[in-house]
């Protein structure tokens, strides 16, 4: 929220008290020399008498013309007063849309910001759950004679690039040449009869080996342990 900024002072206000205090000034110095020193006027005998009448209009017009002159300040103050109300009630409301039009920008940004950090957390998730069930997925598929899967690996591994198919397939032609040897170190686990493309066990170790750099291009520290 942004910080209400300093109101100058109108420089007709400022002038306005400036002559007032001038004129009070004046009034009070007028009033002084009254008081200390009356006027008087002089006789035949050229003896100064205080004219007590002389002093009380004296007196009261120093009061009118203060008051004339206070009350034309006044009038003048009151009709500036309005003749600039409307460009500040003007400038006034601007200050008040554009702050308000700022606080509703930086509440919307916010509420933006928080959206769209759900939004990366359920995404995040989703592709958590998505990489697991394509793990499943290529698993349960890695059960069926490499050779009948191959292709398909190729189209995965072309939209992903990262999918442990490649790994997958390295371990079923491994399991291929095991077949071959004469005490393999685990039972056979096909799931069935199948016919294989080759008798010779140098075919399925070149396939494994083909695989292999599969895997390695992939550069996936999991897959290469576990290879």
């Amino acid at each position: 929220m942004s910080k209400p900024t300093k109101r100058s002072p109108d420089p007709f206000i400022v002038v306005f008290y400036i002559f007032i205090g001038i004129l009070m000034g004046f009034f009070v110095a007028i009033t002084l020399r009254i008081a200390f020193s009356p006027i008087c006027s002089a006789n035949t005998q050229h003896v100064c008498v205080v004219d007590v009448g002389s002093i009380v209009g004296l007196t009261s017009a120093v009061f009118g013309v203060a008051a004339t002159l206070l009350a034309f300040l006044g009038a003048f103050a009151v009709a500036y007063w309005w003749a600039t109300l409307d460009k500040r009630i003007e400038k006034r409301a601007n200050k008040l849309i554009e702050q308000s039009i700022q606080d509703q920008d930086a509440k919307f940004q916010g509420q933006i910001a928080d959206n769209v950090k759900v939004f990366d957390a359920k995404v995040a998730q989703l592709e958590i759950s998505l990489r697991a069930v394509s793990k499943e997925i290529v698993v349960s598929t890695a059960l069926l004679p490499p050779w009948d899967i191959e292709e398909w690996a190729h189209r995965l591994l072309a939209v992903d690039s990262s999918s442990e198919i490649a790994l997958q397939l390295v371990i079923s032609y491994l399991r291929e040449v095991d077949m071959f040897l004469p005490n393999p170190p685990a039972p056979p686990k096909r799931a069935g009869l199948y016919l294989a493309p080759s008798d010779d066990i140098h075919y399925f170790w070149d396939k494994a080996l083909e695989w292999r750099e599969i895997v390695k291009g992939q550069n996936n520290p999991e897959y290469l342990r576990r290879r």
